[in-house]
């Protein structure tokens, strides 16, 4: 997203609205958000659903099939429609992107397919595809070519970047940017056969994005370098080590105790669950710096101690509060609730075969805890 900033004047950029319609227990669901913002809920209460959607959009406008990403099943059990949208907005300085997709379930014998889909910036089209038809538009609104498109597609996936269309290579390059992310240390190896640009939904391929990390971010390496041998004990160093013609495998080494000794060194995938989650997030967090990233995180305390995950939540609050970048949460812990939600925090609420309903965290005055509360079931009776 830099260079997508430089186009802009430098400005920065923050999605500020999300909206969901027939999708699973989403039904015209719209919430507004800012910087940084906490989900709680029960389970089952369209939490994960709404990083779902915004990682499936980024998908599709990356290239992926709607009927892969959209199935039937995504539709609403409770509803009759066939119709399925879905869209954003997008804060970029004093202008606003929003995007709109459409999508037809059932139609004519396909499985599904785009009925509408569209980019506006400050209510100026830039982009337009109906019925199988692209409507493009050049950034001084002037109306550019029209021809016909595969109706499986996003229509923005397939064009390039040109010096008339900076604004939608822009939006582009925000949501392409877009870290969603649920963890699964299980999965996390140490091999890697070549650079990834993007870290993937549960982090299985972390050493290949350490590497391109190494690669194009290497003050960023030794800034998480520097830090985690403050917040994990006994860590040295990390050593990328040459396994195969193409394979690399990622290597973390400790010292014990302060002698200053030679470090040992293991295998990334030998460390414990913990200990992978935690250099997960540092890396996240160092690389999100000082970045117009959006980064969604799906219960990130998992696996780890209070003592851990404090002050890491203490350094994302900090930077979400001056910095660029954007960060959202899903969690249940005590921690990370007490800490974030009478600011930033959106009660999920869904009855059975109803859809969902947000509500801000308010002040209480009972004197609990918004943890406790919510471990009583006294928060919104």
């Amino acid at each position: 997203f830099q260079e997508a900033e430089k186009r802009l004047g430098g400005h920065t950029a923050m999605l500020n609205k999300i909206f969901i319609d027939n999708y699973k227990c989403l039904v015209n669901f719209e919430l507004n958000l800012a910087h940084l913002a906490l989900f709680l809920g029960t389970n089952g209460s369209g939490k994960s659903t709404v990083f779902d959607v915004l990682h499936k959009l980024q998908s599709f406008v990356g290239g992926g099939r709607v009927s892969a990403l959209f199935p039937d099943d995504t539709l609403t059990a409770w509803q009759m429609s066939n119709k399925q949208r879905s869209g954003l907005t997008l804060a970029v300085g004093d202008g606003v992107y929003r995007y709109d997709l459409e999508i037809e379930h059932r139609y004519r014998g396909r499985l599904c397919r785009v009925k509408r889909e569209r980019l506006f910036c400050d209510d100026r089209l830039l982009f337009e595809m109906e019925d199988e038809v692209v409507h493009l538009y050049h950034d001084d609104s002037s109306q550019g070519p029209e021809y016909p498109f595969d109706w499986s597609m996003s229509g923005l996936s397939a064009l390039q970047p040109r010096s008339d269309n900076k604004l939608l290579t822009c939006f582009k390059e925000w949501l392409a940017g877009v870290i969603v992310l649920r963890p699964v240390p299980a999965l996390m190896t140490s091999e890697s056969a070549g650079e990834d640009g993007q870290l993937s939904l549960t982090a299985d391929n972390f050493s290949s994005w350490y590497l391109y990390l190494s690669q194009e971010h290497q003050g960023k390496i030794f800034d998480l370098t520097t830090k985690l041998r403050t917040v994990l004990d006994g860590f040295h160093s990390f050593r990328l080590v040459k396994t195969g013609e193409e394979q690399r495998s990622l290597q973390v080494g400790f010292q014990q105790g302060d002698d200053g000794g030679k470090p040992f060194y293991f295998r990334f995938r030998d460390l414990s669950d913990g200990q992978r989650v935690l250099i997960l997030l540092y890396t996240l967090f160092f690389y999100v710096k000082e970045q117009s990233v959006c980064l969604c995180l799906d219960e990130p305390e998992n696996y780890l101690a209070l003592p851990e995950i404090q002050p890491w939540l203490m350094d994302c609050f900090d930077e979400a509060s001056s910095g660029p970048g954007q960060i959202l949460f899903i969690s249940h812990h005590p921690e990370i609730i007490n800490y974030l939600s009478e600011e930033y925090g959106f009660w999920f609420e869904k009855q059975a075969n109803a859809p969902v309903r947000v509500k801000r965290i308010a002040q209480n005055g009972t004197g609990l805890s918004v943890s406790e509360l919510v471990a009583r079931g006294w928060l919104y009776e």
